[in-house]
């Protein structure tokens, strides 16, 4: 709440975050894969006297650097921008208790990034030995940057027995750090995505050498068959992703398994494609050995993006109500009692200066018509997850609720929507909300209740507790 609002219209900030994440989740995970195919199959090809592995290796490297080095790294420089901009409160918390995690996963990166340019630009420079150990190093530092990234994505949905430094007076930095990095998601999450991103490399393999038209299709059909190897584990996907849901929180297992209907459709979809690939992988090109044309890899490709980015849209969409589970709700509200008795105390909007316009005062707000006042109640409380007239428009979800009902579900929203935070606020600010919800339903055909021109209340003048906020973040 001390950071300004940043609107995405129609689309909403979560969606701009999801859109970003999910590409550069895919092209980093392909990175992973593709490195550790490249560290394998050059060793074999430099023992085996290979040479056509070895020239395809060398043309793979420029798909590698143009897609996982050059799109990789401006959709991963996306993530921060459009995290820092949507979510400021959670990147803050992430920033603070990891940051020595993010120094490490930059130094890996930067291993990777050397060693993938070195390995590219290496050939008829280096020497087979020397060729090799720059395949091994790009492998080692690709896969050891996701590990890092992995612990810290898990925390937000398992912070396990992680306690924050406000709720712990003998706060120690480097034991909360190891608790929230090792949570009880990390290392199931780690094996699926080691999977998947072995997966995605043994497709992608298939579109390069298709795409090499000097190749006959004995020649491809060899290729494609060396890389397909790496579709091997995807047998475990089932057991690893049993593994993981196991781990998590009872009601985030919930909303994937029924509980919330657009989590469950995303999770089937992943797995049903996930199965899909395997099957494929098994019977056609492991079991058969057969030649996939580009149709067929782009197809699959297709279908594992949409499995990878569904299954990370239902892993981001199961930490519902909170952005760091049990400790900050979704709209960047720390998950406390002492919190929750500031804000119904003193009201949201003393605390989310942000959330109506700087050139307008907290006393000018409270005087304004109760559903213009419930716009800015509705930035501060609701915005994060739902854009009027966009994403998760709240009109037509309203448009039939008379203004008693919307009142009783706004004050018992978080009992009945398990998925969302509770109301936060005064009585006025809550009638403000409803109001400017009934608004947004019914547009020119609103009306204010009787006698409702401007607000009544007083508005609170203390800005209590703002800076303690600021420090626990």
């Amino acid at each position: 709440m001390d950071y300004p609002l940043f609107e995405v219209p129609r689309m909403g900030g979560g969606v701009f975050i999801g859109i970003v994440a999910i590409i550069h989740v895919v092209i980093a995970q392909l990175a992973v894969g593709a490195g550790l195919f490249i560290a394998i199959a050059h060793t074999l090809a430099v023992r085996n006297n290979d040479r056509l592995l070895l020239d395809f290796l060398a043309r793979f490297g420029r798909f590698l650097v143009l897609l996982a080095f050059v799109s990789g790294a401006i959709t991963g420089v996306g993530i921060w921008v459009t995290i820092s901009l949507v979510s400021p409160p959670s990147t803050s918390m992430l920033i603070h208790l990891f940051v020595w995690g993010w120094a490490i996963e930059w130094v890996f990166f930067l291993i990777e990034i050397v060693a993938g340019y070195m390995y590219y630009y290496g050939w008829h420079r280096l020497t087979p030995r020397r060729h090799i150990a720059v395949a091994w190093i790009y492998a080692f530092g690709a896969f050891m940057s996701l590990a890092v990234i992995n612990g810290i994505i898990c925390f937000m949905l398992t912070p396990g027995d992680w306690v924050p430094p406000w709720q712990d007076s003998a706060y120690d930095g480097q034991q909360a750090f190891w608790i929230g990095f090792f949570n009880p998601t990390y290392w199931p999450s780690l094996v699926l995505r080691t999977i998947l991103s072995m997966a995605l490399a043994a497709i992608s393999v298939a579109m390069v050498v298709n795409c090499i038209r000097s190749y006959s299709r004995e020649q491809k059909t060899r290729i494609i068959n060396a890389g397909s190897y790496l579709l091997m584990p995807i047998g475990l996907v089932a057991p690893a992703a049993a593994w993981f849901f196991f781990a998590v929180p009872e009601n985030s297992r919930n909303f994937a398994f029924g509980g919330a209907i657009a989590m469950t459709l995303f999770f089937a979809f992943g797995a049903v494609l996930s199965l899909f690939i395997a099957g494929y992988a098994y019977w056609a090109l492991i079991h058969e050995r057969s030649y996939a044309n580009l149709q067929t890899s782009v197809l699959l490709l297709a279908l594992a993006f949409v499995a990878v980015g569904s299954l990370e849209f239902m892993r981001e969409g199961i930490r519902k109500p909170y952005l760091v589970h049990g400790h900050m709700y979704s709209n960047g509200i720390l998950a406390t009692d002492e919190w929750r008795e500031r804000i119904n105390r003193d009201g949201l909007l003393t605390y989310a200066r942000f959330a109506y316009p700087p050139t307008t005062t907290l006393e000018e707000v409270h005087r304004l018509p109760p559903h213009a006042m419930g716009r800015f109640v509705f930035n501060a409380q609701c915005r994060i997850c739902h854009e009027p007239e966009g994403t998760n428009d709240p009109a037509p979800l309203v448009n039939q609720s008379s203004r008693e009902l919307l009142t009783k579900i706004t004050s018992e929203l978080h009992e009945l929507k398990h998925f969302m935070p509770p109301f936060l606020g005064t009585e006025h600010e809550k009638r403000a909300l409803v109001e400017y919800q009934l608004f947004l339903a019914h547009g020119e055909a609103y009306a204010p209740p009787p006698g409702a021109t401007s607000s009544a209340a007083t508005p609170p003048t203390s800005r209590r507790g703002v800076r303690d906020e600021g420090d626990a973040r």
